[in-house]
């Protein structure tokens, strides 16, 4: 079975779609977490847009836009090779906490460790919301017309 036997799109879409439900976890699973830590709730939003009400709808903006992104860029060049749902289920959330750190590294700066560690758990759960939405490989691959009864 090659790469070309993949439905790509399709792939693509349910990262795309998963990506962005797993984004709207992630802001959940961050603003509670601030919350516990002591912190404002908008925090992780206006950590991703800036101060005000004008980097509240660019965080709101950035976090669509990045998570969908995100996840249609894990389905489509990795998701595509994983045919056992447990595999899927660990590489997703390290990638997604690899992609955390990366922007630590690019310098987003959470401040305090207690918020680093809130967001970085909560890139983990949007990696494993991640990976439970993501087809499998069997799910995505093209029907070939052979395989189709004669009519």
């Amino acid at each position: 079975m090659g790469v070309t036997e993949i439905n790509g799109l399709r792939l693509a879409y349910r990262g795309f779609v998963t990506g962005l439900a797993a984004g709207y976890v992630w802001l959940a699973a961050a603003m509670l977490g601030a919350i516990l830590v002591g912190a404002q709730p908008l925090t992780p939003l206006h950590l991703l847009g800036g101060a005000g009400r004008e980097g509240l709808l660019a965080g709101i903006g950035l976090l669509q836009v990045g998570s969908a992104g995100f996840g249609m860029t894990f389905a489509y060049f990795f998701g595509r090779y994983f045919t056992v749902r447990g595999t899927l289920a660990v590489a997703a959330p390290c990638f997604a906490g690899l992609g955390w750190m990366l922007l630590l590294r690019l310098g987003l700066d959470p401040g305090s460790p207690q918020i680093q560690l809130v967001l970085l758990a909560a890139s983990v759960l949007y990696g494993a919301i991640l990976g439970a939405g993501l087809p499998v490989r069997q799910e995505v691959v093209r029907y070939s017309s052979a395989a189709s009864p004669s009519t």
